[in-house]
């Protein structure tokens, strides 16, 4: 027995001092030589040492070339957490912004290589420049909580390197940083800088080694699950496959996030909970796992206690901020450490003393998960900088669970041929469930690249629409140029190379007008300069009010002409100008491309608007012509007024001529 626990924490040690990468170089005052190592060639190296740190400033590369800016950098340790620097003496809060840079030097390759950085998760946006071009942007860099967004991605950023005669090769790494959601701020996780072949072959691999883990933990969980079904008085199983279910969360939400994969758009702060939520739950958990295993040997009001204050716990992460819990995270990874440790030598130790059954296999699994968890602990903590290993250690601790757990089983149900046949037919079902989850996963995509494309066009449409408003709020005062601007407009956007533009006759309000025209002869012009209705497919679109996409164009229809010869067009596109369900006018176009859908949709739209506008400018010009109509009339009854004056002045005045005559009469009489 001695032997078996010194072989599995000799296993642990090594597993949890398996580092991603060895440390081989090291930045002096943000400068990294690298040489002509050979290194590259198979392995990737981990930027650490010195870089250059500028606190509560976010410059740009542009700053560093400005002969005027005089940088004052502090040198500070990477990877870590920027709550473990000072500044001017103060520590630094985890909330606020800042810059790195560090230069890598590298001998030049005589022959074209890719290089690459990886960054792992930077909390929590960041910009990263490369040689001074911007080359990875996650979330938004801001100064303050408003302006900034946090997101989780990781990045594969290529460097391309072309063969040159110096004798080196500077990068020039610059990383502006922001953060104001988690605890711990900065480049708490390595960047990597290493062949990019290498990089996403790495990538890749810990993608499927994440897969793999959880698949393995899918099937146990399934198995316990299944096993519960068939014996509910048995909880172990159901305790466990809720373990598996809370460790597949974990594990998909932690470390590389392989959630977002199938999520990329995931909230932050939802994610951020479900990275929380699933380390703290674990504890009360596997408490309940152990305590059903290990009734006698785990006291009852201590089995209350880790469950009120998993709850408590996650009942914090849940309906609370990452801003405001992360203020206890300390306090909850000291929870999981303190309550792991009791339930790994206070119970299960105990339990294995008293030579229970199944209880050397549950310590055995549990000291291994613990040891991985401490290392992961410690690394989330700043204290260590070592790879995330609690994967490996839960797989091991659940496969010697799973061990133990199916023995009891087995020998309860008393059938090792049924376990063994349920255990089969759980296979198949589950190859079938992949299968078909793999089938609605290739539909979901199709379906996603669809809508893509569908968005991709309306923002096509709607990005053409908008500068079609433009050229018609300019040229509303005249429509005639308002058609010819448009109709130029329209043959450039959908790389068309003819058109005409034809308007109602004021006149004679049922012939079509030529009113403005795009690459057309002088005879064709001439030709097509008036359409009566019904005549030709101009006509009959008007008369019809009906949009005409024509691809089989006759040799004789149109000829495109151009100083190095002539053409047919593959498509004609004809849409009749209406507003109000009254035709006025129509718009031609011809392409020596098929016209698509959405550009047939687009047109149609700056039709309706055109036609809009036409009639307003229509609208105004009678206006115009009504105001300065009743103008003349005003002014004709103003003048009729004045003469009437003038008569009624000049009979007062015979009227009092005459009044005098009788008065003077009367008096000689």
């Amino acid at each position: 027995m001695r032997f078996k626990v010194l072989l599995f924490s000799l296993l642990a040690f090594v597993t949890i001092n398996n580092t991603e990468a060895q440390d081989y170089f090291s930045a002096h005052k943000g400068i990294i030589n690298i040489g002509s190592s050979s290194i590259l060639d198979n392995d990737k190296i981990k930027i650490q040492g010195d870089c250059e740190f500028y606190w509560n400033q976010l410059l740009e590369p542009k700053n560093f070339r400005d002969s005027s800016f005089k940088p004052k950098p502090q040198y500070v340790k990477i990877p870590k957490s920027w709550t473990t620097y000072k500044v001017d003496g103060k520590k630094l809060p985890n909330k606020g912004y800042a810059t790195y840079r560090f230069v890598i030097n590298k001998k030049a390759d005589l022959e074209q290589t890719i290089y690459g950085l990886k960054l792992s998760t930077v909390f929590s946006s960041y910009k990263l420049w490369i040689n001074g071009n911007l080359v990875a942007e996650v979330g938004k860099v801001g100064k303050t909580k408003e302006t900034s967004e946090a997101a989780f991605k990781f990045q594969d950023v290529p460097i391309v390197i072309n063969p040159s005669a110096n004798d080196s090769e500077n990068f020039e790494v610059i990383i502006q940083v922001s953060n104001f959601k988690h605890q711990r701020g900065g480049l708490h996780f390595p960047v990597y800088f290493g062949k990019y072949e290498n990089l996403i072959a790495d990538t890749r691999w810990m993608d499927i080694l994440n897969l793999i883990i959880v698949g393995i933990i899918f099937l146990i969980g399934i198995n316990h699950l299944s096993l519960y079904l068939l014996r509910r008085e048995d909880k172990s199983n159901l305790y466990f496959s809720i373990v598996c279910l809370v460790m597949i969360l974990r594990n998909i939400s932690t470390g590389d996030r392989i959630i977002t994969y199938v999520l990329p758009n995931l909230n932050w702060e939802l994610l951020f909970k479900l990275d929380n939520l699933s380390g703290f739950a674990t504890i009360p958990l596997f408490a309940l796992f152990i305590y059903d295993l290990f009734e006698k040997d785990f006291p009852k009001k201590l089995m209350r206690a880790y469950l009120y204050i998993g709850v408590a716990v996650s009942a914090l992460v849940i309906f609370t901020n990452a801003n405001f819990y992360g203020k206890f995270r300390t306090v909850f990874e000291l929870y999981v450490l303190v309550g792991g440790l009791y339930l790994t030598f206070g119970i299960l130790l105990r339990a294995t003393l008293r030579k229970r059954p199944y209880a050397v296999f549950t310590f055995i699994g549990m000291f291994i998960l613990y040891s991985t968890a401490i290392n992961d602990v410690l690394s989330s903590m700043g204290l260590i900088q070592t790879a995330y290993v609690a994967p490996y250690g839960l797989v091991t601790f659940m496969l010697l669970q799973s061990i133990s757990i199916n023995i009891k089983s087995a020998r309860a149900i008393n059938s090792n041929s049924i376990l063994s046949l349920q255990l089969k037919q759980e296979k198949e079902n589950l190859e079938l469930r992949i299968d078909e989850r793999t089938r609605e996963l290739q539909t979901e995509h199709d379906k996603l690249l669809q809508h893509q494309e569908k968005e991709k066009l309306q923002s096509w449409i709607n990005n053409g629409v908008t500068s079609m408003n433009e050229v018609i709020a300019n040229n509303k005062d005249n429509y005639q140029k308002l058609c010819k601007n448009v109709l130029t407009s329209l043959i450039k956007y959908i790389d068309a190379k003819a058109g005409a533009f034809y308007v109602i006759d004021d006149e004679n309000q049922t012939n079509l007008t030529l009113i403005a025209d795009y690459g057309l002869s002088k005879d064709v012009k001439s030709k097509n300069a008036t359409i009566l209705p019904n005549s030709g497919l101009v006509g009959a679109s008007y008369t019809l009010n009906q949009v005409q996409l024509i691809d089989n164009i006759p040799d004789d229809y149109l000829s495109i002409n151009s100083g190095l010869g002539s053409a047919t067009p593959k498509s004609i596109l004809i849409v009749p100008l209406t507003y109000d369900n009254t035709v006025l006018g129509v718009i031609e176009l011809a392409s020596f491309k098929k016209i698509t859908p959405s550009e047939v949709e687009f047109v149609e739209k700056v039709a309706s608007i055109v036609a809009n506008n036409i009639n307003t400018v229509k609208m105004n010009e009678q206006n115009i012509r009504l105001i300065q109509q009743f103008k003349e009339k005003s002014k004709q009854m103003e003048e009729n007024e004045e003469r009437m004056r003038q008569n009624l002045e000049e009979l007062e005045i015979i009227r009092e001529q005459y009044e005098m005559l009788k008065s003077e009469s009367v008096q000689s009489n």
